[in-house]
């Protein structure tokens, strides 16, 4: 596969970014649609599983509210205004980059991004932040994260977290994109790689919940007054 190609990718997994591409053909296996009145909606078990992520993911930030941090690289208070504020902020930056490049290759804003004729499925700008970019960051906070415990904790038992997490999501990627069209063909089109990687994403992000809260201390006895149980 060459760099910044999307062909082989899209061909195989059901991956949104791909419908950014004018030449965008659908996987080998479709997805059965499922009717909601005078709709359909395409993976409905994607679609509940990602539902259910997104809650979880609102019960874990509720959590992690009533922590506070007790080693590791910080910069500032956990749950402070200005810790919050630089997540959101670094969040919002990532999100209009990808967005623009997104929006720039599929529409050809600058025609500087949008893909040649010859090779309608290649954007090097594309692939570099919607799949290296992320790789990367998650090695740098492995690898940053493993320093943390081995330097500064007596204890190894966030490392184990930490190997679920890893795990968790390298068994996501490799469901997503080298075995979704044998789970759709053999499901019939009813459930997809896409779904098994929604699940297991969720499942490494609690593993990563889990991983911080063994570094962490319970603060809530400060919050007494703020949750009622």
């Amino acid at each position: 596969m060459k760099y910044g190609d999307f062909a082989s990718l899209c061909h195989r997994s059901p991956l949104p970014v791909c419908r950014v591409f004018k030449d965008y053909e659908l996987p080998s296996c479709q997805m059965n649609n499922f009717s909601a009145g005078n709709s359909y909606i395409v993976n409905l078990p994607d679609f509940v599983m990602s539902i259910i992520s997104f809650l979880v993911m609102l019960y874990l930030a509720f959590r992690a509210h009533r922590k506070i941090a007790a080693v590791g690289f910080q910069f500032m208070a956990d749950g402070s205004f200005a810790s919050i504020l630089t997540f959101v902020g670094t969040g919002i930056i990532v999100f209009i980059a990808i967005g623009y490049i997104a929006v720039d290759t599929a529409f050809g804003v600058s025609s500087g991004l949008q893909p040649k004729p010859s090779e309608p499925y290649l954007s090097y700008g594309l692939f570099t932040v919607y799949l290296v970019f992320p790789l990367v960051a998650i090695v740098i906070f492995m690898v940053m994260q493993t320093i943390i415990v081995v330097r500064f904790l007596a204890v190894r038992r966030p490392l184990l977290w930490l190997f679920c997490a890893f795990v968790c999501f390298a068994v996501a990627q490799a469901l997503m994109f080298g075995a979704s069209n044998k789970i759709c063909t053999g499901s019939d089109g009813k459930i997809d790689g896409a779904f098994f990687a929604t699940l297991l994403d969720t499942a490494a992000i609690v593993c990563i919940y889990g991983f911080w809260s063994t570094i962490t201390v319970d603060d809530s006895e400060e919050y007494d007054d703020v949750y009622k149980y």
